[in-house]
């Protein structure tokens, strides 16, 4: 493809919300660059055979780097692809990846299989059951799984708690339901069965990097109790 088509695709996009190098001498007008948080995750070079699944994958950034690096990626959005940049992403890339525009807690293992990686950035906040969330993903887990997210760093910090945001009130966006501090997420992913093995916060911004951890078998039951359809299984 002629640069000039390239350019064309990424200006038909109304909003971008990544700012990255989507083709060659091209960068989408984003307002957000992730950049940062990739050298963050210290990934390697090669993924080959390694399955990632990319949560709120937005317009692609983390995507097209783990297709990028070989890996096969499952990527998921509440919107369609097309009404996004993502569609753009995949047609000046040519690259292989399964997008399915759905709810993260429809994710099951019966449909998707389990994941050595799992990009989680920039989500945790816009869910209304912050904990069923990370149950589930932790159900999809059996690798290593990346967290960012908004973090309440104006709440005490020895003690887990989070803000509710009603309505639009958390930065205009009403997709945005919780403010939960440090604290809060980190208790969360140790009892949804997650072993953290580095944290980092910077302002209202807080990144995990998690491994799988059957330590405890309370784990498992606490989210079971909580979320079974079933509980005389």
């Amino acid at each position: 493809m002629k640069t000039e088509e390239a350019a064309a695709l990424v200006a038909s996009i109304p909003h971008w919300h990544h700012r990255f190098e989507i083709f060659p001498g091209i960068t989408t007008p984003g307002t957000y660059d992730p950049a940062f948080l990739l050298a963050k995750m210290k990934l390697p070079e090669e993924l080959h055979g390694k399955r990632v699944l990319d949560i709120g994958a937005s317009d692609g950034f983390f995507t097209l780097e783990m297709a990028r690096r070989g890996a096969r990626v499952v990527a998921i959005d509440y919107r369609g692809k097309e009404s996004h940049g993502f569609g753009v992403m995949e047609k000046l890339n040519g690259i292989d990846v399964e997008y399915h525009q759905m709810n993260l807690y429809n994710l099951s293992v019966e449909r998707f299989g389990q994941f050595e990686i799992i990009v989680f950035m920039g989500v945790l906040y816009h869910l209304p059951d912050m904990l069923r969330a990370l149950a589930k993903i932790r159900e999809m887990s059996v690798g290593t799984m990346f967290l960012e997210t908004h973090a309440d760093t104006s709440l005490d910090s020895k003690v887990a708690a989070a803000r509710y945001y009603r309505g639009s009130s958390l930065a205009g966006d009403i997709t945005n339901f919780w403010s939960p501090n440090c604290r809060c997420v980190l208790d969360m992913l140790e009892d949804a069965g997650f072993r953290l093995e580095r944290d980092e916060a910077w302002g209202d911004r807080l990144f995990v990097v998690t491994s799988v951890d059957d330590r405890d078998a309370r784990i498992s039951e606490k989210m079971r109790l909580a979320y079974s359809d079933d509980l005389n299984s």
